[in-house]
């Protein structure tokens, strides 16, 4: 499961020697690059960046220009799903580069586009027999949009609070994560409609009512928005991420998925499942939607698709969504470049020779068991979810009325930096995504590591 050694230069991935920090970040070396970047980009770029400069990455390791290596738990936004560096991934890219270069392949086809939608196909669920290529998984959410209003006609589409979706103008209010990604921008994207998301820690529904759908969630659609709001004929359909992934891992009842498909087929709706991140092995099955049997009618990838390689996007659809027309202008020039099908290629082999997705079950097995007592130990710690490889902690102040904790929760993933643990704390939870073929060891280091952040943070604070 060791990736192959990424050229010019070693990252050993001996668990004692990840992390290692020789300097608190950000280095000398960090501290001038980046403020040598605040001199000439975006000032919304540079204030979001992490205060160190990458050098190189392998596997699941990150070195810095300053020397400390971090144990990556972030797996760049979870578009690195099998480690970074792998021979067996980059070369058939670079051959693809050598032979091609770049190439549109919306006007000029190359012979790897075909058995890459073969096989795709062959692994996702069977209500999709139809590819469309795009860039990236941005793309491809706005690509199914645009199929969703042309196969139905309709212009609404309903969405959910706490969903990413992308930042351009259309996702970001597609998208209801934070405000803040599409404030200025909601009035000039109109057309969606959002509800609470099926969150079992958030909800703020009780209990299915009796003789309803068997979901709080669908109950309060039915009973409520479509009574009060929404006339059901105006619907293109759902997009949803099956499993929400930067939002927090929250992870929906059982009893969900029946009643939505069956509101979706009961009003003609199209079901689309964003599983741009929780697609390609991240829950424990290649998609997220398998581990409660949904056949959607579109589905959009994107991130780990190209195996930390290259970029590449897809929309898979049915018949009935995208296979009654030609009219709809779709993707970018750069979708599907022959190199990005060759290292998209590639990690499909990984997955069908290699024992990946054993791997993410044993992560997950072992995050329950180490992750999940830090409620336990920790009256700020509200809740932990863990499907596969991702995996969320909740902090808050206060566990009865779940007061978040923004500040705690940045404190804690401060002194992880410090420690040399890469996660991500740039929404309401503290979300880590190793790689899929990390070790379970490595994990073990990481929630050690958090734990120890937890306690030093708690140290300093005044008693309560």
């Amino acid at each position: 499961m060791t990736p192959t050694a990424a050229k010019g230069g070693e990252l050993s991935l001996d668990i004692d020697a990840v992390p290692s920090m020789r300097t608190p970040p950000p280095g000398p070396r960090s501290r001038e690059l980046l403020e040598r970047m605040r001199a000439s980009f975006y000032p919304g770029l540079t204030a979001g960046l992490a205060p160190f400069v990458v050098a190189r990455k392998r596997g699941w390791a990150v070195e810095d220009v300053d020397g400390n290596v971090y144990l990556d738990l972030i797996s760049g936004s979870a578009s690195v799903p099998l480690g970074a560096g792998r021979d067996d991934l980059i070369e058939p890219a670079v051959e693809m580069l050598r032979r091609y270069g770049n190439e549109d392949s919306h006007g000029l086809a190359s012979e790897l586009m075909a058995p890459l939608a073969e096989r795709l196909l062959a692994i996702a669920p069977p209500s999709l027999t139809r590819v469309d290529i795009a860039l990236n998984g941005t793309e491809a959410i706005e690509i199914a949009l645009k199929l969703m209003r042309r196969a139905t006609g309709r212009q609404l589409v309903i969405a959910f609070f706490g969903s990413y979706h992308g930042e351009s103008t259309m996702t970001a209010t597609l998208g209801a994560e934070r405000q803040d990604i599409s404030s200025g921008l909601r009035q000039l994207s109109p057309g969606f409609v959002h509800v609470p998301y099926p969150n079992p820690y958030r909800s703020p529904f009780g209990d299915p009512r009796p003789g309803g759908s068997g979901d709080a969630t669908i109950d309060d659609l039915r009973d409520h928005v479509l009574f009060h709001a929404l006339d059901p004929r105006d619907v293109a359909g759902v997009v949803i991420e099956p499993i929400i992934g930067s939002g927090g891992v929250q992870i929906p009842p059982d009893g969900f998925w029946p009643a939505l498909v069956e509101l979706c087929r009961e009003h003609g709706w199209l079901l689309c499942a964003d599983e741009v991140k929780s697609g390609m092995g991240r829950t424990g099955t290649m998609f997220a939607v398998e581990h409660w049997g949904v056949e959607p009618d579109l589905m959009c990838l994107g991130k780990g698709i190209g195996g930390g390689v290259m970029p590449l996007g897809a929309v898979l659809g049915s018949e009935r969504a995208m296979g009654g027309y030609d009219d709809v202008p779709t993707g970018s020039t750069w979708a599907w470049l022959p190199a990005a099908c060759a290292a998209a290629l590639a990690t499909l082999d990984a997955f069908e020779h290699e024992p990946v997705l054993e791997n993410v079950r044993a992560l997950d097995a072992r995050a329950r068991e180490t992750l999940g007592r830090l409620p336990e130990r920790y009256p700020v710690v509200g809740d932990v979810r863990i499907k596969g490889c991702y995996m969320a902690v909740e902090f808050v102040a206060d566990r009865e009325t779940k007061q978040r904790a923004p500040e705690l929760q940045e404190a804690v993933a401060d002194e992880c930096l410090r420690r040399g643990l890469l996660a991500d704390s740039s929404t309401a939870t503290y979300n880590l995504q190793p790689s899929l073929v990390m070790p379970v060891a490595a994990l073990d280091r990481a929630v050690a590591i958090l734990e120890q952040a937890i306690e030093a943070v708690l140290a300093r604070e005044p008693a309560r």
